[in-house]
């Protein structure tokens, strides 16, 4: 039994170890997203001919995983996504030197896991959430405020097919 807890545990370390998240924007520059095994996160900016400029660590901080970033072409921000263990989200808005300019929390909404994020065609954030039916939901956020404007319907779940 012992064996396989450390199995478990080394397959989520070299999972999180190997597991980069990349976003270029409109500058021509490259965000890369780090994911370290005690939870921090290192961000690199690579430019144009992908040779590295600069960096940023961040965390580790209890309780909360990175999940993913994206990159706002329009302001070359970048947005980089936490979960909680209870489920709550926060979003970082990042200059395009990668330097932490605030954050927001969103939930925990009951039943609900936030998974990834996006941008609508007027550069708002969108926030999409999971439930462990298979039903989703997004929630719209003000990029520069990072405050709620709106969400979705709730979708799902069909028969057959998961998110």
């Amino acid at each position: 039994m012992k064996l396989k807890s450390i199995l478990a545990a080394a397959v989520v370390a070299i999972g999180l170890t190997l597991q980069p998240g990349a976003a270029s924007a409109g500058d021509g520059y490259t965000r890369w997203l780090w994911f370290g095994t005690d939870g921090r996160i290192s961000l690199w900016l690579l430019d144009p001919s992908l040779n590295y400029v600069t960096s940023h660590v961040y965390g580790p901080y209890a309780g909360w995983v990175p999940i993913e970033l994206k990159v706002l072409d329009s302001t070359n921000n970048t947005y980089v996504l936490w979960r909680n263990s209870d489920g709550t989200a926060t979003i970082w808005l990042v200059d395009p030197n990668l330097n932490f300019i605030k954050s927001n929390t969103f939930g925990p909404a009951a039943g609900w896991t936030p998974i990834s994020l996006g941008f609508d065609p007027s550069g708002n954030v969108r926030l999409y959430w999971r439930t462990p039916a298979n039903q989703v939901t997004v929630w719209v956020i003000n990029n520069a405020a990072l405050s709620v404007i709106g969400s979705s319907p709730i979708y799902g779940p069909y028969f057959g097919y998961a998110f």
